[in-house]
């Protein structure tokens, strides 16, 4: 870690537009490590060890377009501080798959407006703030599958217009709120496997 610290603080890399960390064995990362990096357009870091991230640390890259985080401990609420990925306004591409969160904290994806890929798979997530994704009117793909959801809360994909794919497999559902699906009318994937589920939804008849 202080091999990168050092790298980044001591050279000249304000030019630097993509930076692979990925696949070492970062457990943390220094505050305002990435401040220099303004440029920045895709930041690897996944297939590390990674257990929280800094307040801020994200804050001077506003040009992100990728963001991979998957395949990392990040595990509670303090793993991902409030307003962690605010100032990342241009990024289209986040995975947090493969990490341990049990639960998300409250607006912590308001500011991704430009958000068309979501990966929260294979984590140990059991429910879903309420309004979670409703900023999110670009997305096309979402992906919650492997988790522990045992329900959805009413209106959670409704602004999600733009939604194309949606993965809810390898969850604990036992049912789904009526009319879950009814706003979603680009979708064309939808995976419900290994659930309990005891009956297929079925859309209302006045989707719009």
């Amino acid at each position: 870690m202080y091999f990168i610290y050092n790298l980044l603080f001591n050279f000249e890399v304000t030019k630097l537009t993509i930076l692979g960390l990925d696949q070492n064995q970062l457990q943390s990362l220094p505050s305002g490590v990435f401040d220099k990096l303004a440029q920045l357009t895709y930041l690897y870091l996944q297939s590390n060890k990674l257990q929280s991230l800094p307040s801020g640390v994200f804050d001077k890259l506003t040009k992100l377009t990728q963001l991979p985080l998957h395949t990392n401990q990040l595990k509670s609420l303090h793993s991902l501080p409030h307003g962690v990925f605010d100032k990342l306004t241009s990024l289209t591409y986040l995975n947090l798959e493969a990490n341990k969160l049990q639960s998300l904290p409250h607006g912590v994806f308001d500011k991704l407006t430009s958000l068309t890929l979501l990966h929260l798979g294979a984590n140990k997530l059991q429910s879903l703030p309420h309004g979670v994704f409703d900023k999110l009117t670009s997305l096309t793909y979402l992906h919650l599958g492997a988790n522990k959801l045992q329900s959805l809360p009413h209106g959670v994909f409704d602004k999600l217009t733009s939604l194309t794919y949606l993965h809810l497999g390898a969850n604990k559902l036992q049912s789904l709120p009526h009319g879950v699906f009814d706003k979603l009318t680009k979708l064309t994937t939808l995976v419900l496997y290994t659930n309990q589920l005891k009956y297929v939804p079925v859309p209302s008849h006045d989707k719009v």
